[in-house]
């Protein structure tokens, strides 16, 4: 056999350049594969950053935007309890202030006033009760039975307090303003000539005795309760006292008496001390219980074990005053003074509470219903 022809150099290099020129566009597309799968998983890499960054600020923007309209749910609920706890409060306000009004200016003339006024409203805010309910009108409406509660007890505190008032001041202050005036009565003069009378204006010759006053300190109200004789330059030791200065916690146990005006040497008029019988009705004597009159009388029968001085058998009690008017004028005073202050503390105080059943009570309950009724709508 014909053996084969060897092959050259130059032939071996050319096949070896061949076999490279044929082997480098694999390799390349190898490389190219690679980068490409590479890049696949960067940009998948990436786009999964790129969601979850983006479901990130979808969620703070979710948040942010509840939580923009939470607050101004929040607002648009305050706004609303303010206006229905104005609702709430007016008309059991306006129970309230009729109350007290018929204690100040009819009770003393009329008691059927007062008793027809409070009946009337309790009859209206229970009717305001009875019309919340689904089977009157057909609808559930809280806020009406609020209105009624809240009503009642606006009135049954007005009636309470007012009758505090009444019969601490001004059962006093109206009595006093139908009595009368008298002048020129001196000390030793029999005081039932002057039953009716309010005021008194005593003769120049009239004064108070400080030596003789005493104070009695009650052991169960812990006041001294202060007495002193009012005489005259006609009257002895054997006289019966039948006028008495008094006051409370102004003067020592024995031998001084400071009481309302006894420093200023020219006063002579006073206001009497009316005792409970004089004010009020037999029935309603109860009602005064309060009166320190008893005390007084007390502390009387202490300066005649004292001073061995002899009281009348009926003795006359007063202010011993220079302006006997603005005393009388004090007793109403104080009576609205205390009355304006307790009821600007309990119309804010009524107020507040109106709010809290408004916004934790009433709106809930009027969204749960609207949603209902969407519901079944």
């Amino acid at each position: 056999l014909p053996s084969a022809p060897a092959i050259t150099t130059s032939e071996q290099r050319t096949h070896s350049a061949s076999a490279s020129a044929l082997e480098g566009p694999t390799e390349f597309s190898h490389c190219q594969m690679n980068r490409g799968t590479v890049d696949h998983i960067r940009h998948s890499h990436a786009r999964a950053e790129v969601h979850t960054e983006r479901d990130r600020l979808l969620k703070r923007a979710d948040k942010k935007t509840q939580e923009k309209e939470k607050a101004g749910d929040v607002s648009k609920d305050r706004a609303r309890a303010i206006v229905i706890s104005a609702g709430l409060t007016f008309p059991g306000m306006i129970g309230y202030l009729s109350v007290l009004m018929m204690w100040f200016y009819t009770y003393h003339e009329s008691v059927a006033s007062l008793v027809m006024t409070f009946i009337f409203l309790m009859v209206t805010y229970i009717v305001f009760i009875a019309l919340s309910d689904r089977r009157v009108l057909g609808r559930e409406r809280p806020w009406m039975w609020w209105v009624g509660v809240l009503g009642i007890q606006a009135i049954v505190l007005a009636l309470v307090f007012g009758f505090f008032l009444y019969f601490r001041l001004l059962c006093y202050y109206w009595k006093y303003t139908e009595m009368r005036t008298y002048t020129n009565v001196a000390a030793m003069q029999d005081p039932d000539a002057f039953s009716d009378g309010s005021m008194i204006l005593f003769t120049e010759d009239s004064q108070i005795d400080p030596m003789r006053s005493v104070g009695f300190k009650s052991r169960w109200t812990g006041e001294t309760y202060c007495v002193s004789p009012i005489i005259d330059s006609a009257m002895n030791g054997g006289n019966d006292i039948h006028y008495w200065a008094i006051g409370e916690n102004c003067c020592p146990p024995r031998g001084g008496f400071h009481c309302n005006d006894a420093a200023d040497f020219s006063t002579r008029s006073a206001l009497v001390v009316l005792e409970p019988e004089d004010v009020v009705r037999p029935f309603m004597r109860w009602a005064v219980r309060g009166s320190s009159y008893s005390l007084f009388m007390e502390a009387i029968r202490l300066e005649e074990a004292a001073f061995f001085t002899k009281a009348a058998v009926n003795p006359k009690l007063v202010y011993w005053t220079r302006d006997p008017i603005a005393l009388k004028e004090s007793f109403y005073h104080k009576a609205k003074d205390r009355c304006v202050a307790f009821s600007l503390c309990y119309f804010f105080a009524f107020l507040l509470f109106s709010f809290v059943v408004a916004l934790w009570r009433l709106i809930p309950k009027q969204k749960s219903e609207n949603a209902r009724l969407s519901s079944i709508l």
